[in-house]
């Protein structure tokens, strides 16, 4: 006998956002993700490139002037709550999510062109971690959004040394590994010099990246 349509699981509604917040200290206070990779494409387009196919709703982690992202015409979320780090962006994050009807947060830092394509896919069923060369990339996850609430009691702690760190967070949840094949360029590459920048722009250059 046919199984009825609903005894399969459903894919989940997916949201996606790019952690776009960081200081930029080692490339001269640069906005990483605007750093031109071609003569047509910033870092930023590459990420979102990887990430649209496979999600309902996309929006950008940033503080500052929003209007530096206007051509993307996506969601500019900033932090409410200061010195956190990234777990403040993820909050947010949530919370845009659940108003999307997403089920699933996909978090991509803003500065990490060469993802995989199927990035979203790969790191579901929620919630998730992407492993490369033995490193675990705390900042490439996937985030049921039903664990919003874990995280605000979280950032509501009196301080201590793990509250800041994405991974201890993470390891409340039983967050799985999703390991990644190693290659070159490493799929989570991220610039953060100026030589990691000429590299990536080498590699696009080239013809030497996944995409």
């Amino acid at each position: 006998m046919l199984r009825s349509m609903s005894a399969f699981p459903s894919s989940p509604r997916i949201a996606a956002l790019v952690l776009a917040g960081g200081t930029g200290i080692r490339m001269g206070g640069e906005d990483k993700p605007l750093l031109p990779l071609s003569e047509t494409q910033v870092v930023l387009d590459f990420v979102l490139a990887a990430l649209r196919p496979h999600c309902a709703a996309l929006a950008i982690s940033a503080n500052g002037d929003a209007s530096r992202f206007v051509t993307w015409n996506l969601p500019v979320l900033p932090d409410t709550q200061a010195d956190i780090g990234p777990l403040a962006g993820i909050l947010e994050g949530l919370l845009w999510a659940e108003t999307q009807d997403c089920s699933v947060l996909i978090t991509v830092p803003g500065d990490t062109p060469f993802i995989p394509a199927g990035l979203p896919q790969q790191l579901l069923p929620a919630p998730a971690v992407a492993v490369s060369g033995h490193r675990q990339h705390h900042l490439v996850a996937s985030w049921p959004t039903a664990c919003r609430p874990a995280l605000q009691a979280w950032l509501k702690q009196p301080e201590h040394k793990n509250k800041r760190r994405i991974r201890c967070f993470a390891a409340t949840l039983g967050v799985r590994d999703v390991v990644f094949p190693e290659q070159t360029p490493d799929l989570f590459f991220n610039i953060n010099t100026p030589d990691e920048y000429a590299y990536a722009r080498k590699l696009v250059r080239e013809g030497l990246t996944h995409a």
